[in-house]
């Protein structure tokens, strides 16, 4: 982020906040005590620092990892609380503390919950920066879905891709944009029904980075679906709540998070939208939709996830690298019969892209990259054969001996297996 992109956020921040600095101002003031220790998470300009101090505050340890840490020392000067606030410029993550704090303050939201990563860094700075029984700001975040109809906004972000610019198509792009989480603004309008809680986050107590949840919602008026328009509710303190729900967002400054269909469907009043969504830390998102008529009749499916969006294959994300497929090994006795069936686990997305794969399991943040030969023995793994048919499948396609293939794909599966990428069929009965 350049400096200019620095201070546009931040005046941004400021000064079109509707209440959203109210809120944390009355959440500081309702729980810090005179003398009390406070650790500001991404604090940027330094704001909730200074209203810590003066909710009573004898030490503020504001981190920030950007140079936006200039601009809160020369606020904090002007406000008179220089003494009393530190500035340290560094990942959260490797920050040491000379004290732990009675409060941890953070203001990391994003369009549906919490920045990219933000889940992490409040969890760990939970864990070792806050005293035993601390207390932190937000305590829950609530995620709310609906589906939406957004004609304007799906044709801007989406079909923009299926159009033809000086002779030249560009719909091979589109898969790309419909695999992102949009930002955008909805009014309450636009809802096809009643914003409906498909999770929440409690950040006094969660350790895991894995969010999920599951809503069934019925359309409350005909009209077209193009995606699910998410918010979020917060609960700061006690009693003190700010969101940007459709209609109800004059707490915060936050667009909403728009997870788009690959086509728009018409629904009727009283159909019925199952929707899932998966996050890990909100670096990959998963969500996916069944619409169905009152009678259960099937309309629609859908499965997206922010792995479609990628141009190239990951790397470097989530706790470990991407994994290759060992190079040929001894034969390693199979954890599973060569005759029993495997599922992909629940919450494994994939990405192929230029003959490689890359597989990432949300629940538990391993990620494992494979190669062509890989790619094509975990397809067919995919389509629940036997490790038995999946060996005589590939014999006629590759150049390879029977004795070296199945020592290659026992250890395959084996790693699969460990890692949790693959399951036996029945524990997901």
């Amino acid at each position: 982020m350049s400096h200019l992109d620095l201070l546009q956020f931040h005046a941004f921040c400021l000064t079109r906040t509707g209440s959203r600095l109210t809120q944390y101002a009355n959440a500081i003031a309702s729980v810090v005590r005179n003398g009390d220790v406070l650790v500001d998470l991404g604090t940027g300009s330094g704001l909730l620092a200074v209203l810590a101090v003066r909710a009573g505050a004898r030490r503020v340890y504001a981190i920030e990892s950007s140079d936006a840490v200039h601009l809160g020392r020369l606020l904090v000067k002007s406000a008179g609380c220089a003494d009393r606030i530190d500035f340290i410029q560094s990942d959260s993550a490797r920050y040491v503390v000379h004290e732990t704090a009675d409060v941890l303050v953070a203001d990391i939201h994003d369009t549906f919950g919490l920045q990219a990563g933000g889940l992490a860094s409040f969890v760990d700075a939970r864990r070792r920066l806050l005293k035993p029984g601390g207390i932190v700001i937000p305590q829950r975040i609530e995620l709310m879905i609906a589906p939406v109809e957004a004609p304007e906004f799906y044709e801007r972000e989406i079909d923009v891709w299926a159009g033809v610019v000086h002779g030249v198509d560009l719909s091979s792009i589109r898969a790309f944009a419909v695999g992102h989480v949009h930002s955008g603004r909805f009014e309450r309008e636009q809802l096809l029904c009643a914003p409906a809680v498909i999770g929440s986050i409690d950040l006094a107590r969660s350790t895991s980075l894995y969010v999920t949840g599951s809503a069934v919602v019925r359309i409350q008026r005909d009209g077209l679906v193009h995606g699910l328009c998410g918010c979020f509710v917060t609960t700061l303190a006690d009693g003190i709540r700010m969101g940007n729900v459709p209609g109800e967002s004059a707490t915060t400054n936050f667009a909403q998070a728009f997870f788009p269909f690959d086509r728009v469907v018409p629904v009727v009043s009283g159909d019925e939208v199952a929707i899932t969504i998966e996050s890990r830390d909100g670096h990959a998102v998963r969500w996916r939709a069944e619409i169905s008529g009152p009678d259960q009749s099937p309309r629609a499916r859908f499965e997206h996830s922010t792995f479609d969006g990628l141009l190239v294959p990951p790397r470097g994300f989530g706790p470990s690298h991407p994994e290759p497929l060992s190079s040929v090994l001894p034969s390693i006795p199979v954890t599973e019969p060569a005759t029993a069936r495997l599922r992909v686990h629940p919450s494994v997305l994939s990405r192929e892209l230029a003959g490689e794969t890359v597989l990432l399991n949300l629940e538990s943040g391993v990620y494992y990259g494979l190669d062509a030969v890989g790619t094509r023995a975990w397809n067919l793994l995919a389509e629940e054969r036997t490790l038995t048919d999946v060996c005589s499948i590939m014999l006629e396609e590759f150049d390879v001996s029977p004795e070296r293939l199945k020592g290659d794909l026992a250890t395959l599966v084996k790693e699969l297996c460990e890692k949790q990428l693959l399951v036996p069929a029945e524990s997901l009965q």
